[in-house]
Protein backbone atom coordinates (compact mmCIF):
# COMPACT_ATOMS: atom_id res chain seq x y z
CA UNK A 1 0.00 0.00 0.00
CA UNK A 2 1.03 3.53 -1.26
CA UNK A 3 0.55 5.99 1.78
CA UNK A 4 0.20 9.09 -0.25
CA UNK A 5 -1.78 12.00 0.60
CA UNK A 6 -3.01 15.41 -1.15
CA UNK A 7 -4.64 18.58 -0.19
CA UNK A 8 -6.95 20.10 -2.87
CA UNK A 9 -6.96 24.03 -2.86
CA UNK A 10 -9.55 25.22 -5.46
CA UNK A 11 -9.65 29.33 -5.72
CA UNK A 12 -12.97 31.40 -8.38
CA UNK A 13 -13.74 34.22 -8.62
CA UNK A 14 -17.01 35.19 -10.22
CA UNK A 15 -17.04 36.81 -13.76
CA UNK A 16 -19.56 38.24 -16.17
CA UNK A 17 -20.79 35.62 -18.31
CA UNK A 18 -21.04 35.37 -22.54
CA UNK A 19 -23.21 37.88 -22.71
CA UNK A 20 -20.10 39.88 -22.19
CA UNK A 21 -18.37 38.85 -25.49
CA UNK A 22 -15.04 40.94 -25.08
CA UNK A 23 -14.68 39.89 -21.76
CA UNK A 24 -15.36 36.28 -22.30
CA UNK A 25 -12.89 35.87 -25.26
CA UNK A 26 -10.13 37.28 -23.11
CA UNK A 27 -10.91 35.30 -19.83
CA UNK A 28 -10.37 31.77 -22.21
CA UNK A 29 -7.19 33.48 -23.58
CA UNK A 30 -5.80 34.08 -19.72
CA UNK A 31 -6.85 30.63 -18.81
CA UNK A 32 -4.89 28.98 -21.87
CA UNK A 33 -1.99 30.94 -20.66
CA UNK A 34 -2.33 30.53 -17.26
CA UNK A 35 -3.14 27.18 -16.42
CA UNK A 36 -3.88 25.29 -19.30
CA UNK A 37 -1.05 22.19 -20.35
CA UNK A 38 2.44 21.89 -19.40
CA UNK A 39 3.82 24.81 -20.81
CA UNK A 40 1.41 27.39 -18.61
CA UNK A 41 2.60 29.60 -16.08
CA UNK A 42 0.85 27.54 -13.29
CA UNK A 43 2.62 24.31 -14.22
CA UNK A 44 5.80 25.54 -15.14
CA UNK A 45 6.04 28.07 -12.02
CA UNK A 46 4.83 25.99 -9.09
CA UNK A 47 4.98 22.61 -10.32
CA UNK A 48 7.92 22.65 -12.28
CA UNK A 49 10.17 25.66 -10.40
CA UNK A 50 8.77 25.36 -6.90
CA UNK A 51 7.67 21.59 -6.69
CA UNK A 52 4.69 22.56 -5.12
CA UNK A 53 2.03 20.65 -7.31
CA UNK A 54 1.07 17.01 -8.13
CA UNK A 55 -1.46 18.55 -10.46
CA UNK A 56 -1.95 22.37 -10.98
CA UNK A 57 -4.26 24.50 -13.75
CA UNK A 58 -7.09 27.00 -14.22
CA UNK A 59 -10.26 26.79 -15.12
CA UNK A 60 -13.13 29.36 -16.98
CA UNK A 61 -16.55 28.45 -17.54
CA UNK A 62 -19.32 30.66 -18.31
CA UNK A 63 -22.83 30.80 -18.82
CA UNK A 64 -24.80 33.47 -20.47
CA UNK A 65 -25.68 36.15 -17.37
CA UNK A 66 -22.08 34.89 -14.66
CA UNK A 67 -19.15 33.25 -15.39
CA UNK A 68 -16.36 31.24 -13.10
CA UNK A 69 -12.68 31.60 -13.21
CA UNK A 70 -10.85 29.37 -11.05
CA UNK A 71 -7.30 28.11 -10.37
CA UNK A 72 -6.72 24.56 -8.56
CA UNK A 73 -3.66 22.94 -7.08
CA UNK A 74 -3.27 19.19 -5.81
CA UNK A 75 -0.53 19.38 -3.21
CA UNK A 76 1.15 17.61 -0.18
CA UNK A 77 -0.90 18.97 2.98
CA UNK A 78 2.51 20.24 4.46
CA UNK A 79 3.12 22.53 1.72
CA UNK A 80 -0.41 23.98 1.48
CA UNK A 81 0.11 27.45 2.59
CA UNK A 82 2.74 28.00 -0.03
CA UNK A 83 0.64 26.79 -2.50
CA UNK A 84 -2.39 28.52 -1.70
CA UNK A 85 0.24 31.92 -1.92
CA UNK A 86 1.96 30.62 -5.34
CA UNK A 87 -1.42 30.76 -6.69
CA UNK A 88 -2.15 33.72 -5.33
CA UNK A 89 1.19 34.99 -6.82
CA UNK A 90 0.79 33.92 -9.98
CA UNK A 91 -3.04 35.89 -10.67
CA UNK A 92 -1.10 39.02 -8.67
CA UNK A 93 1.36 38.74 -11.84
CA UNK A 94 -1.26 38.74 -14.03
CA UNK A 95 -3.15 41.62 -13.00
CA UNK A 96 0.44 44.02 -12.47
CA UNK A 97 2.26 42.64 -15.39
CA UNK A 98 1.79 42.21 -19.45
CA UNK A 99 1.57 39.00 -20.48
CA UNK A 100 4.49 38.21 -23.33
CA UNK A 101 3.88 38.44 -26.84
CA UNK A 102 4.82 34.88 -27.52
CA UNK A 103 2.38 33.90 -24.51
CA UNK A 104 -0.55 35.64 -25.83
CA UNK A 105 -0.17 34.30 -29.62
CA UNK A 106 0.80 30.29 -28.60
CA UNK A 107 -2.47 31.02 -26.32
CA UNK A 108 -4.32 32.21 -29.46
CA UNK A 109 -3.03 29.41 -31.52
CA UNK A 110 -4.26 26.79 -28.73
CA UNK A 111 -7.13 28.26 -28.28
CA UNK A 112 -8.47 28.14 -31.99
CA UNK A 113 -7.11 25.42 -33.54
CA UNK A 114 -8.94 23.17 -30.26
CA UNK A 115 -12.15 25.03 -31.61
CA UNK A 116 -11.27 23.60 -35.05
CA UNK A 117 -10.75 20.20 -34.15
CA UNK A 118 -14.52 20.35 -31.71
CA UNK A 119 -16.03 20.69 -34.62
CA UNK A 120 -14.54 17.80 -36.63
CA UNK A 121 -17.92 15.57 -36.65
CA UNK A 122 -21.30 16.52 -37.41
CA UNK A 123 -22.42 15.46 -33.74
CA UNK A 124 -19.82 17.90 -32.54
CA UNK A 125 -21.19 20.59 -35.05
CA UNK A 126 -24.52 20.07 -34.19
CA UNK A 127 -23.96 20.42 -30.21
CA UNK A 128 -22.03 23.61 -31.02
CA UNK A 129 -24.82 25.30 -33.10
CA UNK A 130 -27.16 24.14 -30.65
CA UNK A 131 -25.30 25.37 -27.79
CA UNK A 132 -24.93 28.53 -30.28
CA UNK A 133 -28.60 29.39 -30.64
CA UNK A 134 -29.26 28.40 -27.15
CA UNK A 135 -26.86 31.02 -25.73
CA UNK A 136 -27.94 33.85 -28.47
CA UNK A 137 -25.00 34.32 -30.06
CA UNK A 138 -26.51 32.11 -33.12
CA UNK A 139 -24.99 29.97 -36.10
CA UNK A 140 -22.55 33.04 -37.25
CA UNK A 141 -20.57 33.14 -34.16
CA UNK A 142 -18.83 30.03 -35.54
CA UNK A 143 -17.09 32.43 -37.72
CA UNK A 144 -16.83 35.34 -35.51
CA UNK A 145 -14.79 32.87 -32.67
CA UNK A 146 -11.31 33.39 -34.46
CA UNK A 147 -11.58 36.97 -34.73
CA UNK A 148 -12.79 37.60 -31.53
CA UNK A 149 -10.19 35.34 -29.78
CA UNK A 150 -7.67 37.11 -32.09
CA UNK A 151 -8.26 40.52 -31.45
CA UNK A 152 -7.38 39.81 -27.39
CA UNK A 153 -4.24 42.16 -26.68
CA UNK A 154 -2.17 42.16 -23.64
CA UNK A 155 -4.06 45.34 -22.11
CA UNK A 156 -7.44 43.20 -22.24
CA UNK A 157 -5.79 40.39 -20.39
CA UNK A 158 -4.07 42.90 -17.94
CA UNK A 159 -7.54 44.99 -17.71
CA UNK A 160 -9.71 41.65 -17.11
CA UNK A 161 -7.35 40.19 -14.69
CA UNK A 162 -7.66 43.44 -12.64
CA UNK A 163 -11.33 43.39 -13.15
CA UNK A 164 -12.00 40.05 -11.84
CA UNK A 165 -9.27 39.46 -9.57
CA UNK A 166 -9.78 42.63 -7.12
CA UNK A 167 -12.66 40.72 -5.84
CA UNK A 168 -12.81 38.87 -2.96
CA UNK A 169 -12.36 35.13 -4.49
CA UNK A 170 -13.57 31.97 -2.74
CA UNK A 171 -12.60 28.41 -1.80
Amino acid sequence: EKDSKALWIVLGWHTDGINNEKDWATLNVLNAILGSGMSSRLFVDLRDQQGLAYQVGSDYSANIVKGVFSTYIGTNPQRAKEAKNGLLTEINKVKSEFVTDKELQDAKTKLIGHYILSMETNGEKAATVNWLEITGRGFEFIQKYPDLINSVTKEDIKSAAEKYFSKPYFM
